[in-house]
């Protein structure tokens, strides 16, 4: 695709995204691996690249890119998420080596999104998700800053953050409403949360090995919650579990500063982890 190839070398970099309708879904395809070291891995000779429909891992309807599975493919760089056709409704480059901050211009058309495992580094701008996306995750990577989560779209049903470097607090009274799964485990941020206004469909939040403080008010949890990890934080003071829905499977308060007698449902008393902190198991009568 010489053509392709000889045309991008004149494209303004610092165009807006608006500007990017003028090009082709070859051009745009070819713009967002073009910093990816090993590109050949995905479309065949990297200076004269195949027609995407031959591309590995791309799937095209009526002529439009829609979705990307570049999944444990061992690409290296930077990889242009901007350059993305409109048309794409999922990316997944999981399990590589690619590195860089990323631009979150994201196809308003997109609603999964996975970078899981590599390399990436610079802050998540959560307030740039497109508003119909559903599933983010963007765990075992590098990436710092704060972690907006309010600013999540309300279509959102998962989001995993999983070892990362992120900091600061986190608001978790204004989460989406269909929100089910929120894990942030293996981060830095700190602060005191509160548990008392999760969304109704909530089944699994995931907040251990983080630097997390204060007390803990587990007395109106959603009943749909099965899993709470909160394990390995700075709670502290006494904990109220009589009040813990029936349906929770696993709540894990080991490794905190929490301290005084607790009386646990009989039903879920074996499912209460309390390991390393100075509370006292007592079974409801």
């Amino acid at each position: 695709m010489k053509f392709e190839l000889l045309f991008l070398d004149a494209v303004d970099h610092s165009l807006g995204r608006l500007d990017y309708a003028s090009l082709s879904q070859q051009a745009l395809m070819e713009m967002v691996i073009e910093g990816i070291t090993n590109k050949e891995k995905i479309c065949g000779d990297a200076d004269e690249p195949k027609d995407i429909e031959e591309w590995k891992g791309v799937k095209i309807e009526d002529g439009e890119v829609v979705a990307i599975y570049w999944v444990s493919c061992a690409l290296k760089g930077p990889i242009h998420l901007e350059w993305l056709p409109s048309s794409v409704k999922e990316l997944s480059v999981s399990e590589n080596s690619l590195a860089g901050t990323l631009d979150w211009a994201l196809p308003t058309s997109m609603k999964e999104l996975d970078l899981t495992a590599n390399k990436f580094t610079g802050p998540v701008d959560l307030e740039r998700l497109p508003e119909r996306m559903e599933s983010v995750d963007v765990s075992y990577n590098k990436f710092d800053g704060s972690l907006k989560l309010w600013s999540l779209p309300d279509t959102l049903t998962e989001f995993h953050a999983f070892d990362n470097k992120f900091s600061g607090s986190v608001d978790l009274t204004r989460l989406p409403v269909g929100l089910v799964l929120l894990d942030v485990e293996i981060n830095s941020l700190s602060g005191s949360v509160v548990l008392t206004e999760l969304p109704n469909c909530l089944e699994e939040l995931t907040l251990s090995n983080n630097e997390f403080t204060g007390c803990l008010d587990l007395t109106r949890l959603p009943s749909s919650i099965s899993s709470l990890q909160l394990h390995n934080n700075s709670f502290s003071g006494t904990v109220d579990l009589s009040q813990l829905p029936r349906g929770l499977e696993h709540l894990d308060l080991s490794d905190n500063a929490l301290s005084g007698e607790v009386f646990i449902p009989d039903v879920l008393f074996n499912s209460v982890n309390v390991e390393n902190t100075k509370l006292i198991k007592r079974q409801m009568q």
